[in-house]
């Protein structure tokens, strides 16, 4: 594991296990208040299947200009979608500073994580393929739930607009391989907006190579069980 700086961004790099190299990149986006250094465990098992792993400092973490306290809940409300959307907005300088190719990119993201990972393959139409843990591909729908548990006024117009333009409901989305995994009694996201995510892909874009999993009685949490998931659907697609 290597702490590295490009340009703006910093990273944790984890090397290829050279018995089993696929020669593929996985990004991997971690949760609100969490870290990069925090998935180190993960991103050592999934280098043993032969990836090489890249775990970014997201905005607003880490070193990148941290909040003092990410679970106060008006940092919540200012900065949740503003991280989303800068992340989003940065992953082609991040690819061009890094010298990867798309089409060799999988993007996994937990949580807010997978938010930004959805969000990114909505708009890149070359990427090797997404999983999305615990996040949500509905960003206006997740965003109104929000309000609606926290018993807040409706989305305003000006955010819906910006939301509208970076939801993956909203636009033609990659075309490759979808994971889904969620906990059904997740009671910080809520399931609701991987569900409809999940029936705009199939019934809208007419999809057959995406794969929802669900695992009941669970909260939010990334579990033992989700991760098996997560490397078998990856060992799958790459071969």
């Amino acid at each position: 594991m290597q702490r590295k700086i490009i340009d703006k961004f910093r990273y944790y790099s984890f090397e290829i296990n050279k018995v089993n190299e696929c020669e593929k990149v996985i990004i991997i986006y971690h949760g609100w208040g969490g870290t990069a250094e925090g998935y180190k465990e993960l991103a050592e098992e999934l280098s043993k299947e032969g990836f090489r792993i890249i775990v970014p400092e997201i905005i607003f973490h880490d070193t990148r200009q941290p909040l003092e306290n990410h679970f106060d809940q008006k940092a919540m409300r200012d900065y949740f979608w503003d991280t989303i959307i800068k992340s989003i907005d940065e992953f082609n300088d991040f690819i061009s500073a890094l010298e990867i190719n798309k089409e060799d990119v999988f993007l996994i993201g937990s949580s807010m994580g997978g938010f930004i990972a959805n969000g990114i393959f909505a708009r890149e139409p070359k990427l090797g393929g997404l999983a999305n843990i615990n996040g949500s591909g509905s960003f206006i729908l997740s965003e109104q739930i929000f309000r609606d548990r926290d018993n807040r006024e409706d989305i305003s117009v000006e955010l819906k607009k910006t939301l509208m333009e970076y939801d993956p409901k909203e636009r033609v989305n990659c075309g490759s391989p979808v994971l889904l995994i969620h906990g059904e009694s997740d009671e910080i996201i809520p399931i609701e907006g991987q569900k409809v995510y999940y029936r705009y892909l199939k019934e809208v874009e007419k999809r057959r190579n995406v794969d929802f999993n669900v695992h009941k009685y669970v909260n939010h949490q990334f579990t033992s069980e989700m991760i098996i998931d997560l490397i078998t659907w990856l060992n799958k697609i790459s071969n």
